[in-house]
């Protein structure tokens, strides 16, 4: 058993059993490994915090799983976000706007119109919301796995994706009272939507990088649809008590379906990045 330990939490909707979502969650990993870090080992487990099943009464069935993992065509290293202005322009200006209606058009009207989104098309979050057992069941798969290892004194990067995130900054927030002397190395988020109004009026307050926190990274895709209103989170999160901040990326998710159609919010798209590779190596490789 290795000392480090990478757990991860998805996102809403529905998916398959537990047992076949570790599986693609590790394939993507390691396609992104051997494709972006060419000959190095990495040596880490995967655990995941699924959740799924306090939401829906049955895991998705074969012909319901659209877009399972896919492995990326091609071979070689697979591409990393440029440092193109009129790309990075076209990001800030989306953020620009998210900015500018909160502001001339009032957070109240904003919040409304996203919430009427939320309650529609994201039953699972309007749920997390507003029941509290569901929203305590929920935290409890990721509490529970947090503190087995810390208990066994593993090293512990945790991945977040999209409500995920959520659900994860919630927790690592509470971990002071609730798993008191948790350390993580490494928080990353993905395609998360903790930037969003909506979201950052029910997080927990004052907005900032939990205690026990050592690093955060922020990655987005700019064609997100969860993350592309707000893809920097260091705007939002102060530092804590360390100062410690979020370190925003851009990166690009080229994740695409068996029908061929692309999906950029997608994990498995995220997690065999260049700029994830790095991070699992990296974090495999430190001493501590």
């Amino acid at each position: 058993m290795s000392t480090k330990l990478v757990i991860g939490i998805h996102g809403l909707n529905n998916k398959p059993r537990p047992d076949v979502l570790r599986d693609w969650w590790t394939a993507a990993v390691d396609e992104g490994i051997s494709r972006n870090c060419e000959g190095q080992r990495v040596d880490v487990d995967l655990e995941l915090a699924y959740w799924a099943d306090l939401m829906y009464s049955a895991p998705a069935a074969p012909a319901e799983q659209v877009e399972p993992y896919v492995a990326a065509g091609g071979s070689g290293p697979l591409p990393r976000a440029g440092r193109s202005i009129r790309r990075i322009a076209r990001v800030r200006i989306q953020e620009g706007v998210g900015k500018v209606l909160e502001k001339v058009l009032g957070a109240s009207l904003a919040e409304n119109a996203v919430r009427d989104a939320v309650e529609a098309r994201v039953p699972d979050l309007h749920r997390y919301k507003h029941h509290r057992a569901a929203q305590d069941a929920i935290r409890e798969r990721l509490r529970e796995p947090l503190r087995i290892a810390h208990a066994m004194g593993r090293q512990i990067m945790l991945i977040a994706h999209s409500m995920g995130s959520i659900v994860a900054y919630d927790v690592l927030r509470a971990a002071d009272r609730i798993l008191p002397n948790l350390r993580i190395a490494h928080f990353v988020t993905l395609g998360s939507p903790l930037g969003l109004t909506e979201i950052k009026e029910i997080v927990a307050h004052p907005l900032r990088v939990p205690e026990c926190v050592a690093r955060w990274s922020n990655f987005a895709d700019p064609r997100d649809y969860a993350a592309r209103w707000d893809t920097r989170l260091s705007n939002d999160y102060r530092a804590n008590r360390a100062g410690v901040t979020v370190s925003d990326h851009l990166v690009i998710n080229g994740y695409l379906s068996p029908s061929g159609k692309p999906n950029p919010h997608k994990i498995y798209g995220y997690l065999r990045t260049p700029e994830m590779s790095e991070l699992i190596a990296s974090f495999a490789h430190s001493r501590g």
